[in-house]
């Protein structure tokens, strides 16, 4: 989708993309999606292929660093790992307008991280997408830093609108977000990975095996938001009394089903947290 030669306008602010990977062109293309003009966006990233792809595809301007991109501009999007931010701050600190909202989604690092490396009272809405934002189907939250508004958050929404889901939480839940959300993709692969080999161990082959487990993932998820049931109602209707579904739940249940999801929740959670006190310092 390209808007090449649009001309921004109040209701689409001008907006710098910092990172062009898969994160950035994923926020690149909702904004396209959600009405911004490909004039209204400028991009940066290292990798003169990625900048060609989003420039052709999307008609969007590109700068040679991140100080050219964000002059002038209303929202600078940092999509750049955590590792990196502290070096992007410090080099486009100084060329950001006055009010500029700057929106970050790189993990664990707090909004005061990003407040304490730009000019006093600069808006900072973090987000917290996931990998399937790039086939619409994300689950997103964003909260706000000490400076953003309601506004700046509902701007935050209107830009993530084609992503999937967005959600607002309080900043201390972010990394809880993490747990569930933004680490959880990788999650579910494993389990198909793993229901996978358990096919392939009674017989099936693995191509067989590995479309009959997405499959039923993608359904299940699908019968689970457009049914409105509980994912206790709905697992109660599959499980008979006495029948292979409920000897399979036990069985898992019996192996610590559970306390194997929580502890991957927990470890990601402390993970973030570790993380973002390693780079504030």
């Amino acid at each position: 989708m390209s808007s090449e030669g649009s001309v921004p306008s109040s209701d689409h602010p001008t907006i710098a993309v910092i990172g062009g990977g898969v994160m950035g062109g994923t926020l690149v293309s909702a904004l396209c999606v959600a009405g911004w003009p490909g004039a209204a966006i400028t991009v940066v990233d290292r990798n003169p292929e990625r900048r060609a792809v989003l420039a052709s595809s999307h008609g969007v301007a590109l700068a040679e660093d991140a100080r050219a991109a964000v002059a002038g501009a209303g929202v600078a999007i940092l999509a750049v790992k955590p590792q990196q931010m502290a070096a992007v701050l410090a080099e486009l600190s100084d060329a950001l307008e006055p009010g500029t909202l700057v929106f970050t989604v790189a993990a664990a690092l707090p909004a005061s991280f990003y407040e304490a490396r730009l000019p006093a009272g600069t808006p900072v809405v973090r987000a917290m997408p996931n990998t399937p934002a790039v086939v619409g189907a994300g689950a997103t939250s964003i909260s706000a830093g000490t400076h953003a508004t309601e506004e700046h958050l509902a701007l935050a929404e209107r830009m993530l609108r084609a992503t999937g889901l967005v959600v607002r939480v309080d900043e201390p839940l972010i990394d809880a977000v993490i747990a569930v959300a933004g680490s959880a993709p990788a999650y579910f692969y494993a389990m198909v990975e793993a229901l996978t080999e358990a096919g392939v161990m009674q017989g099936l082959e693995r191509e067989m095996a590995t479309m009959l487990a997405q499959q039923t993932f993608v359904g299940a998820a699908r019968l689970l938001v457009e049914s409105g049931d509980t994912p206790q109602e709905l697992r109660r209707r599959v499980s008979s009394p006495g029948g292979t579904t409920l000897a399979a739940l036990e069985a898992m249940a019996n192996a610590g089903l559970q306390g194997v999801i929580s502890a991957g929740a927990n470890a990601a959670v402390a993970r973030s947290k570790e993380l973002g006190a390693q780079l504030s310092e």
